[in-house]
């Protein structure tokens, strides 16, 4: 969520280690390629979890979608650019990179594999969430990331609702509750990351997703 200091990446050069910048706008790569980052994952709105944004403040004004995004990256820097957010399948792999990525980077898309050892409760409602069933807030951490849209984020995001402290305090705050959800299995107060590709989801372990995709995206491709 923004750049190393410039001793810290010096050292990384030093020791032959690659820095992947994550990135959610143009200005941001441009700074990540400047500082020496070796790739960049620009990651689109759609992307489940914490948004990667450089100013935390504006995660939720700088909301770029990954097609949009893409490109302009792909042109604006000349390092390799790494596709994040709503990428669950041979579709999207093949058109990012189509649209100028090197390599794409898939996250809901792995959680119902059974590597991932989320709640079965979590796993189950990611196959009935559509795109619109998600959204970005600050209500589980204080950071903005999107989430299914549960019971709990719609209230706490309701007109009249309390604003989230800052991170870490918020997460603090809901710590019991989280660890609470997990116990008895309810979804609607658990902190259910998901990016909009939630429902392509797969129960199917990570070999055979990995694999199913990237045939898929060669057919795409061919």
């Amino acid at each position: 969520m923004g750049l190393y200091p410039p001793e810290f990446i010096s050292m990384l050069k030093a020791r032959k280690i690659a820095w992947f910048a994550t990135v959610s706008t143009v200005a941001e790569a441009r700074a990540a390629e400047a500082a020496g980052a070796d790739a960049v994952v620009a990651q689109g709105m759609e992307a489940g979890g914490h948004r990667g944004c450089f100013d935390a403040a504006r995660a939720e004004s700088d909301m770029v979608g990954l097609f949009a995004l893409l490109p302009a990256v792909a042109d604006a820097v000349h390092i390799p650019v790494i596709a994040a957010g709503g990428i669950a399948d041979g579709r999207g792999v093949a058109a990012a990179l189509l649209l100028g990525a090197s390599a794409a980077q898939i996250g809901t898309g792995f959680l119902r594999c059974p590597e991932a050892k989320i709640h079965p409760a979590w796993a189950d409602a990611l196959t009935h969430t559509p795109p619109e069933g998600t959204v970005v807030s600050r209500v589980f951490s204080g950071r903005a990331g999107r989430s299914i849209a549960t019971d709990f984020v719609r209230a706490a995001t309701a007109p009249g609702a309390p604003p989230p402290a800052p991170y870490p305090v918020q997460r603090g705050l809901t710590s019991v509750l989280r660890e609470y959800a997990g116990k008895i299995g309810d979804v609607q107060h658990m902190q259910a990351w998901a990016g909009q590709s939630a429902a392509m989801a797969r129960a199917e372990s990570a070999k055979d997703v990995v694999h199913r995709i990237w045939e898929e995206a060669k057919a795409f491709l061919a």
